[in-house]
């Protein structure tokens, strides 16, 4: 590994290093994470990087698996989009324009889901509940 080139409070945009541990000044300081859009995702990079999605306006992470069975980019969320102070009123988009799967073969996590309606699955798009799995749709 290279030697970390550190002048001020600044350390040179080529450095890698690891950090095993990350203190912050004070209570005003920030974490900013690397930014670009959905196309600007890196490749080759591995599990546990993280980033901000400026397309989706979110932090996201490069898991092993990100819902689909293979190694991808995913949200880091609290729970998906909601209304009120605490949180008290989850929402959900109205229609689905990718292929989900639901079902224990996509991993524990994701055997049962739930969704409010109405929802419209777009054209050429399919959601497959597997054996063992359960949508609702209320």
């Amino acid at each position: 590994m290279a030697l970390s080139k550190i002048s001020g409070n600044q350390i040179s945009t080529s450095t890698e290093a690891i950090i095993t541990t990350l203190s912050f000044l004070n209570t005003n300081s920030v974490f900013r994470l690397p930014a670009g859009t959905t196309a600007q995702r890196p490749t080759g990079v591995s599990v546990g990087t993280m980033r901000f999605n400026t397309s989706e306006d979110a932090a996201e992470i490069y898991k092993a698996d990100d819902g689909t069975g293979s190694a991808g980019w995913a949200s880091v969320s609290g729970g998906g989009p909601s209304l009120g102070d605490k949180s008290i009123v989850r929402t959900n988009a109205t229609t689905i324009s990718e292929n989900l799967t639901v079902g224990p073969t996509a991993g524990p996590e994701f055997a049962n889901g739930m969704s409010a309606g109405p929802i419209t699955i777009a054209s050429g798009f399919t959601v497959t509940v597997e054996s063992g799995g359960a949508w609702s749709v209320r």
